[in-house]
């Protein structure tokens, strides 16, 4: 079920009625101040978000009960939720640049064709997903080995830098340094170098994102996290609990999920906030 959203306007309306300022206001020394936006809410936790760019389409996996999960599509202008169909247990997910998305699950990996409504399973065999990604290549990690691999002219491949680890997410930022979680924390590993470098071990982080201008994005029970991309410092953006999985909007914004639903968060400047309010006053 979809949860009504207010927008922008309206949002920052309803704020000024029970005096209040911001949800939420990030960690850094700017002070950003986010408006929460309920995207939609489900009886069972969203997971793994990708977004097409393109249609501002957000598209996620839920447990639809007995552990099994299915593929779902989320128009963030219009909030019209969607259940794709024919998907067996659809745990990951990725877009392409064309605008092809990819689901993973304990069935092997499925290609669907949003316009044309085509599924298309990809012929690799024995194969459970964990995680995909899209960057000129189809990456994913098998599970339960959590090892890294990708596939390329129908061949799956080992992902060199990470073959000797154990990987829940792995990104490449903007330079194509990758960057990975596991259970002992958050390790780098910079463009031509083969060593992994712990950046961070606390706390414990449960999914990753890299924004539309290529910084890399991490989500912990404790908030949302930034790695800047000079000295590859991790800082938290903003203090929110019990986030499970993120994504960017085409306009940049943060998408996240926790337990149960899906939020987006819009920054707003003190000057729109008060010509706003002046407005409603009038």
């Amino acid at each position: 079920m979809l949860i009504g959203v207010y927008p922008l306007v309206a949002s920052i309306r309803y704020m000024i009625d029970v005096n209040k300022f911001c949800d939420l206001t990030s960690e850094e020394s700017t002070k950003r101040c986010y408006i929460k936006e309920t995207l939609a809410t489900l009886a069972h936790s969203p997971n793994q978000l990708a977004v097409s760019k393109a249609s501002n389409t957000l598209y996620f996996s839920f447990d639809a009960g007995q552990g099994e999960y299915l593929p779902a599509i989320l128009n963030i202008d219009t909030k019209k939720l969607t259940v794709i169909k024919g998907v067996k247990d659809a745990f990951a997910m990725a877009v392409d640049s064309k605008e092809e998305i990819y689901f993973g699950g304990s069935h092997g990996i499925y290609k669907y064709n949003r316009p044309l409504r085509s599924l298309k399973r990809l012929n690799v065999t024995n194969l459970d997903v964990w995680w995909l990604q899209i960057k000129s290549r189809l990456y994913f990690i098998k599970f339960p080995s959590l090892k890294a691999y990708y596939y390329e002219n129908k061949i799956v491949q080992p992902v060199l830098e990470l073959q000797n680890t154990t990987v829940n997410q792995f990104v490449f930022d903007a330079d194509n340094n990758t960057f990975f979680i596991n259970g002992s924390g958050l390790f780098g590993i910079k463009r031509g170098q083969g060593d992994a470098i712990l950046l961070k071990d606390i706390p414990r982080f449960f999914g990753m994102a890299v924004d539309n201008f290529g910084y890399v994005h991490l989500c912990s029970e404790t908030g949302i996290f930034v790695i800047s991309k000079m000295v590859q410092k991790v800082k938290r953006l903003v203090r929110v609990n019990g986030v499970l999985g993120l994504a960017f909007d085409k306009n940049n914004n943060i998408i996240y999920s926790d337990s149960h639903d899906i939020f987006r968060l819009k920054p707003v400047s003190s000057e729109e906030y008060y010509n706003i309010a002046n407005n409603s006053l009038q």
